[in-house]
């Protein structure tokens, strides 16, 4: 049974949800969402570090096996 990367699924959840706020602030502004926009900056970079993170662990563990 293969192991779940666990900081791939949560650096790729964090990318599309960093995505979505991104698309919505572009082409549909939600007021509700005002305070969140300001942290898109921080959210999408830090999905796609813990995204190739993890990646690259699971990497690591496929060229030892």
């Amino acid at each position: 049974m293969e192991k779940k990367n666990t900081l791939e699924i949560i650096g790729f959840t964090l990318i599309i949800i960093g995505a979505l706020f991104f698309i919505s602030k572009k082409y549909y502004v939600i007021e509700a969402l005002s305070s969140v926009y300001e942290s898109i900056d921080i959210i999408l970079p830090l999905g796609l570090f813990l995204w190739a993170i993890g990646y690259m662990k699971k990497g690591k563990e496929n060229k030892v096996e």
